[in-house]
């Protein structure tokens, strides 16, 4: 994106700027104290521009200004509104400067009398719809080594969610969003319910234990009696003698059965969408709660409820966890596929399954993916 908008300024294509910059993603800065208290009707910040007027600045998603705990990021159509009574003392309207101090840095003074312009151009310009998955790297950020691993590993989102896989700042660039996120879909208000929540996800303790108790069962055959652990009947069997031995009750026994049942109906399914070999199983599912641990992080960050240090651990250990437990990128999308399906898909194959195995076939094919380029063990 920002490549594009590079070689659109070096040829003086400004329209062509503007088609690329109207198809991206685009975020400007904000006092957090008055987004807290205002929402979307907080007022966009004003800065000096090049002509000595005032501007607004918006950023690109691969040009994010430094991480900064008193403004947040938000999400703005371009071009932003300007009302009248916003002209400097010598009559000019607010500029345009889009992502100040990069090689694709652009001024455009007095746009606000430009509108019908930019909107011909808009309307030219294809939208991207919410599940047109896209692998999104950041060239300056992390590629090899520990926190470029455990970024990875949580790319089944980041690929869905069209955000940069591979940084740790204002990812996803809309502080509100990150906090409306946390707020319905975790029920997560404030550091200690995000510090609990990702504890969760670190221990494998946010997806139910039942699948994973099923799992470790089969791994224990495959170690010792190789090739019975294809045969479900017998993993059944051996499955239910170890939950009368804890003393599980009749209820949780019947629960067991019929989910080594999905989970065989899954893996065949996996087996046929190419995510598994023909032979393959899944060694484990707590890949799913690792994968979103290290979005979960930087959801945080984003809302403001941690700050890098510790979102860069959180991560760190998150890739460290999946080393444990998985021995290749594939191994360990399978689970993290399969955890998702149990938890949120009942078999219909539906939209929590195709907008995770989508971001596997990118990430597994595309050249310039992370799981092409970081070895899943170290060297």
């Amino acid at each position: 994106m920002e490549l594009d908008l590079y070689e659109a300024k070096s040829r003086g294509d400004w329209d062509g700027y503007k088609r690329v910059l109207l198809a991206a993603d685009t975020f400007t800065s904000a006092e957090k104290h008055d987004v807290d208290e205002m929402g979307d009707e907080a007022s966009l910040l004003l800065f000096d521009a090049p002509d000595g007027g005032p501007c607004f600045v918006v950023h690109t998603r691969g040009q994010m200004p430094a991480h900064d705990p008193k403004l947040v990021l938000c999400t703005v159509e371009l071009p932003p509104s300007s009302e009248e009574d916003e002209m400097d003392e010598h009559g000019r309207l607010p500029g345009l400067l889009v992502n100040p101090g990069t090689p694709a840095e652009a001024f455009f003074p007095g746009y606000r009398g430009q509108d019908r312009d930019w909107q011909a151009l808009a309307d030219e310009v294809p939208q991207r719809g919410h599940d047109d998955d896209e692998l999104i790297t950041k060239y300056t950020g992390p590629l090899q080594g520990p926190l470029a691993h455990g970024l990875a590993c949580g790319t089944h989102l980041a690929v869905h969610n069209q955000v940069l896989w591979n940084d740790l700042g204002d990812v996803c660039g809309d502080y509100l969003r990150d906090v409306s996120l946390l707020r319905e879909s975790w029920d997560v208000v404030d550091r200690e319910g995000w510090l609990e929540q990702l504890t969760y996800l670190l221990e494998g303790r946010n997806s139910p234990p039942l699948p994973e108790f099923a799992l470790m069962v089969r791994r224990e055959i495959a170690l010792r009696q190789p090739g019975a652990h294809a045969d479900p009947q017998f993993w059944r069997r051996m499955t239910a003698a170890n939950l009368q031995e804890r003393g599980a009750d009749e209820e949780v026994l019947e629960e067991a059965m019929s989910l080594i049942g999905q989970i065989t109906r899954y893996e065949s399914r996996f087996r046929a969408d190419g995510v598994l070999p023909s032979d393959g199983y899944v060694t484990s599912a707590l890949g799913y709660d690792f994968g979103r641990a290290v979005n979960f992080a930087r959801w945080g960050l984003g809302a403001r409820f941690t700050d890098q240090p510790e979102v860069e651990k959180a991560v760190i250990r998150a890739g460290e966890l999946c080393r444990e437990h998985y021995s290749s990128w594939e191994g360990f999308s399978a689970g993290y596929i399969l955890g998702r399906a149990l938890r949120f898909d009942e078999e219909s194959f539906g939209h929590m399954y195709s907008s995770a195995l989508s971001p596997h076939r990118i990430l597994t094919q595309d050249l310039a993916s992370p799981w092409r380029n970081i070895p899943f063990q170290p060297l």
